[in-house]
């Protein structure tokens, strides 16, 4: 059972991974199901709102036929506020879209992580550009928690590595002034800009500094997390995004890998005449992969399965190697993967790696 931002700012998040698991679960039952049984999966729009997310769960959890597990919730806020609801029912939440490091932390037998934290993403994209010669990086970010815990890992990183403190440039989330983050940025000279803020803001602030004549490929060098969607930045900002680097944290969904290729058949039979293409979502990808997991240990289980087995066989996964991605699950380890990938936003606004 899955609740998530089927609609709403995050949408194309939730409705891609939403797609990318339906994909594997249908290509499953097509092939006879998991011990001759077939797997029924549940969606419910929570509209990435917390609330919203709990009052799903509930209603589901107590329904006559209540879920094996909870699977795929978009987002730290609802999958923290679904957390006691899995604890108390025994169930186990598996695979949220979250890279949030507290939660990652917190010992919490129910949940388990295919992506791994923030802080991975962080080190890859300031040691690539640390590895480049980029020393002047500024960072945008929101003034909530949410940009606070993550630029407090920014500069975690540059004090490890005997790094200048990045200069930071806050939005006020109630009352964003993009103009004036703008002229903010370019007063620190920077040669990169690390983008730690939601696809819409970080599309306002490229739109904003290309128009002041400072944005374009040659110009600035920009990263953002893996939380910013490509597909949501190029409808934001357009042209001005040539040249954006963010993180992934799947495999490359339009490669030559096994997986990928498996990917990209299952969603062909699941949606043969669909206008929308998630062929290259990295989100769908990683509903595919988070549901290839989640059946794993469903197989591994037993046909006698139940919550209780079904999440000792999660954490009994051990390693799995599904291409180039690398999971390992056990007793007190259920963040499967650090993996951490860069793509860059190209000229005709696809992605490249």
């Amino acid at each position: 059972m899955q609740s998530a931002a089927l609609s709403g700012p995050q949408a194309d998040v939730g409705l891609a991974f939403n797609i990318g698991a339906k994909a594997a679960f249908a290509a499953a039952n097509a092939a006879g199901g998991i011990h001759g049984r077939l797997i029924e999966f549940i969606s419910a729009d929570d509209g990435y709102d917390a609330n919203k997310a709990v009052q799903n769960t509930t209603q589901l959890l107590s329904g006559s036929e209540a879920p094996l597990a909870l699977f795929g919730y978009t987002g730290t806020a609802c999958t923290k506020a679904v957390m006691p609801l899995a604890k108390a029912a025994g169930v186990m939440l598996f695979a949220p879209v979250s890279s949030n490091d507290i939660l990652q932390s917190e010992n919490q037998p129910q949940v388990f992580f295919v992506r791994g934290t923030h802080s991975d993403e962080i080190t890859k994209i300031l040691t690539h550009l640390t590895t480049i010669g980029s020393q002047r990086i500024s960072v945008f970010y929101p003034n909530d928690d949410f940009g606070q815990g993550k630029l407090a890992l920014v500069n975690a990183f540059a004090s490890e590595h005997k790094l200048s403190t990045p200069k930071a440039v806050p939005c006020d989330p109630k009352s964003p002034d993009f103009p004036s983050a703008a002229k903010a940025l370019l007063q620190g000279d920077p040669q990169a800009v690390v983008h730690l803020a939601s696809s819409q803001y970080s599309g306002r602030l490229l739109k904003e500094l290309n128009s002041s004549g400072a944005g374009g490929p040659g110009r600035l060098l920009h990263y953002g997390i893996s939380s910013i969607s490509a597909a949501d930045l190029v409808r934001e900002a357009n042209s001005a995004v040539h040249g954006f680097v963010i993180a992934k944290r799947v495999p490359n969904p339009r490669g030559s890998t096994a997986i990928a290729g498996d990917f990209r058949r299952a969603l062909k039979a699941q949606q043969p005449s669909s206008k929308d293409d998630f062929s290259s979502s990295g989100f769908a990808m990683e509903g595919y992969v988070a549901a290839r997991l989640l059946m794993k240990a469903m197989q591994n289980a037993g046909p006698k399965i139940d919550r209780a087995t079904l999440r000792n066989a999660a954490e009994g996964l051990g390693r799995q190697e599904i291409g180039p991605f690398t999971l390992t699950y056990g007793p007190g380890k259920h963040r499967g993967s650090s993996f951490v990938e860069l793509a860059m936003v190209r000229e005709d606004l696809t992605i490249v790696r």
